[in-house]
């Protein structure tokens, strides 16, 4: 190769170089514009590496037909050269190409998803860094096995030894220099793409710290920043399910507390106060006072239910609980009548669910002084006359709402309660309070606030019971919903 002229040593690369340019534009919009942005950088990077080979294999074999140079040893030099050249140039251009990839995704366009193929960055760097390894060595060694070779052929003396050896020297600080800038580009041209996905994820996480969720993270790497952007993703979805979650919660709170009562209806001699409490954000328990609206009825029902399990469930069953026994007392028959008719419907809706509801449903008769109570499956409530400190459970022996269709519910009588008596309706959480220590509030705990406030009005009999409460569970989660209504004599 030495002997060939310069220019026609230059016309022997530039040609197939050329030639390999002019298919550049076709192979690069049948094999890289038409696949996934994803792959499009790798795909750059196998046509450039391609087009290089080529033209150094073509090169070759030039070499070998139009001047005899022996393709295993001229031949196989300029096509390791060329292939050199070819792979820092190929790494760079497949560089660009994924920064183009990258801004085209930053606009909008996605992907957003998990890339379906991961390929690890530390195996990509083994495997680049191991080739660009073995090419710099193999160069090194035939730039040296050459050099060796031309310094047999000079006639070495004193004078010229030094001269020869700078001659060595700096052609192998010119390889060697040459390798570095290209190992120094592409180290940048890398660095780039990793700032500006570095700089998007981080702008996208501090939007989502500030409680944007707008925002998304293009995935358009198969790596590993690809698979952290496409699980940031999955989490900001997440997220924003969430966020819906919990406005639809918030707006069933708002809902679920309008159901509640804001006062109770003034009835002759009795004093009534209620408070519901929900362990999550809606309820399965409930209260609720409910008027006659028939002319000169004076009778006045209260009604405390507790809805099994929690949740959005528990508080649509507790809804739709609601408005059957509000209902069916709004028509007429006995207290065990109405009672039985919301318990027919909501039986047939919840059928098979294996969910139920316990019921208080208590009649207060101004008229008569007299109050029947239809108790099913509820927590039996508490009647503590102070005139002989002594407490009385109203029980029942009926089944909870939702189990049998059919069932025939039984009334309990008794007096409206004297100025000396209090009726405390509760649900099972009042009961089942637990402490830090784990100890239950259990009902000693109850009726002994009841007898320290009996003389006091029902709302404050309420309120010292919700404090007795929080206080015993301090700063522990509570567990279920507590819901209570105290019925006091005037």
């Amino acid at each position: 190769m030495v002997q060939l002229p310069v220019w026609e040593l230059g016309l022997i690369i530039l040609l197939p170089m050329a030639g390999v340019y002019l298919l550049r534009p076709f192979a690069i919009a049948r094999y890289v514009e038409c696949a996934p942005p994803i792959q499009q950088s790798f795909r750059q990077f196998r046509v450039e590496l391609a087009l290089y080979f080529a033209a150094g294999i073509i090169m070759a074999f030039l070499l070998l037909f139009m001047h005899s140079f022996p393709l295993l040893e001229s031949g196989f030099k300029l096509v390791l050269g060329i292939f050199t050249v070819g792979l820092f140039a190929a790494l760079d251009i497949a560089l660009a190409r994924e920064r183009q990839v990258i801004r085209m995704a930053l606009s909008g366009s996605g992907p957003f998803e998990p890339p379906s193929r991961f390929s690890p960055l530390t195996r990509r760097f083994s495997l680049v860094a191991t080739l660009i390894l073995l090419l710099i060595t193999g160069i090194m060694l035939l730039v040296i096995i050459r050099d060796v070779h031309w310094l047999a052929e000079q006639d070495l003396t004193i004078a010229s030894v030094d001269e020869l050896g700078r001659s060595v020297l700096l052609e192998i600080i010119f390889v060697m220099g040459f390798l570095l800038l290209m190992i120094i580009n592409l180290i940048f041209s890398y660095a780039r793409n990793l700032r500006i996905l570095f700089d998007n994820e981080t702008s996208v996480l501090e939007s989502v710290t500030d409680g944007d969720l707008s925002r998304q993270v293009p995935v358009t790497t198969s790596d590993e920043m690809g698979v952290i952007a496409g699980h940031t993703n999955t989490m900001i979805r997440s997220l924003r399910d969430s966020q819906r979650m919990r406005e639809g919660l918030r707006i069933a709170h708002e809902v679920q507390q309008h159901f509640l009562p804001k006062h109770p209806l003034p009835i002759e001699g009795v004093d009534i106060a209620g408070t519901a409490s929900f362990s999550d954000e809606t309820g399965g328990d409930f209260y609720d006072y409910i008027e006659c609206e028939r002319p000169d009825c004076q009778l006045m029902t209260v009604a405390v239910g507790d809805v099994s399990g929690h949740g959005i469930g528990a508080a649509l069953l507790m809804a739709e609980g609601r408005a059957l026994i509000r209902q069916s007392t709004s028509s007429p028959g006995s207290p065990a009548q109405n009672v039985g008719t919301a318990n027919m419907h909501l039986a047939r809706d919840v059928e098979g669910t294996g969910r139920f509801m316990t019921l208080f449903y208590i009649v207060l008769d101004p008229v008569t002084k007299h109050m029947t109570w239809v108790n099913a499956g509820h927590q039996p409530p508490l009647l503590y006359d102070r005139s002989t400190d002594t407490f009385t459970e109203l029980k029942g022996n009926d089944i909870p709402l939702g189990v049998i269709d059919d069932w025939l519910f039984h009334e309990n009588y008794h007096s409206l309660p004297s100025s000396d008596q209090v009726i405390l309706v509760g649900t099972d959480g009042i009961w089942e309070a637990i402490s830090p220590d784990g100890e239950m509030f259990g009902p000693a705990r109850i009726k002994q606030v009841i007898r320290e406030h009996a003389d006091q009005p029902a709302e404050r009999i309420v309120q010292a019971l919700e404090d007795r409460v929080h206080h015993f569970a301090g700063r522990r989660s509570q567990r279920d919903d507590v819901t209570l209504v105290v019925i006091k004599g005037k």
